[in-house]
């Protein structure tokens, strides 16, 4: 037998390749950063927005105003993941190995090369600032450099000697070029609309950690943030358990 031969159970012209170990291990790798941050925040004292922020003249109001902005900001980036999954798909966002046929001319990667990507460092971007010091200095340096490792990793493997010398000359990593938000107007919020099952059940932890995040901005309770955070999975795993019933599929 052919060792070389083409999958019979895989689609024609969709070539795999395995990521390395750290691409495969990425969301371990983010749960371990995440739990070293919180350690980091429980013994670094008051966060960096309410040192810049917080004022007795002022009272709370433009510290509220500064966590506000950073949901804004973490919003931003949810919207790009939003994006990404529309059109490369939730199976192949979250999967270990990385499919050739993710190298698309269409959509957004015709303005931006990772969408999501972008979305992860937006996210990692608007936390910092909620971080205690020696938080935020972490987070940015191992959040925020795996993430460019990852995809720095996607485009090893994707580059083929059209598509990737054409993608890295005009097309920015992570901001997206003229013709973007054009994009948007015409096709791309059409598209999330029509895929909005398949980002919720992709997405769902950013959407609830996103509604804890709000609640905490205009209370600056940590309690109501745990509240809505957990309120918020409850209802989204009620969702989930709603369709395992049913024998309706999860996209």
């Amino acid at each position: 037998m052919d060792s070389q031969g083409n999958d019979p159970l895989q689609p024609p012209g969709e070539q795999i390749q395995e990521g390395n170990f750290l691409y495969k291990a990425r969301i371990p790798v983010y749960l371990l950063i995440f739990l070293i941050l919180w350690r980091l925040n429980q013994s670094g004292g008051y966060p960096l927005l309410s040192r810049l922020l917080a004022s007795p003249i002022r009272g709370t109001l433009s510290l509220k105003a500064g966590v506000l902005l950073c949901w804004w900001v973490y919003l931003a980036g949810v919207f790009f993941r939003f994006l990404g999954t529309a059109y490369i798909g939730r199976q192949k966002i979250w999967s270990a190995k990385i499919r050739k046929e993710n190298t698309q001319t269409t959509g957004p990667f015709r303005y931006i090369r990772h969408p999501v990507y972008t979305g992860s460092l937006l996210i990692i971007f608007s936390l910092a600032p909620l971080c205690s010091p020696q938080g935020a200095l972490f987070l940015l340096s191992t959040g925020g450099l795996f993430t460019y490792y990852l995809a720095r990793q996607e485009e090893t493997i994707l580059d083929t000697p059209v598509v990737g010398r054409q993608q890295g000359s005009s097309i920015n990593r992570f901001w997206p070029k003229k013709g973007f938000l054009t994009f948007l107007r015409n096709d791309g919020l059409r598209e999330i609309a029509k895929k909005k099952r398949e980002i919720f059940f992709s997405e769902f932890y950013n959407i609830a950690f996103g509604t804890g995040f709000f609640v905490f901005g205009i209370s600056l309770s940590v309690r109501a943030f745990w509240y809505a955070f957990f309120g918020s999975l409850i209802l989204m795993s009620a969702v989930f358990l709603y369709f395992r019933i049913s024998s309706q599929p999860i996209p």
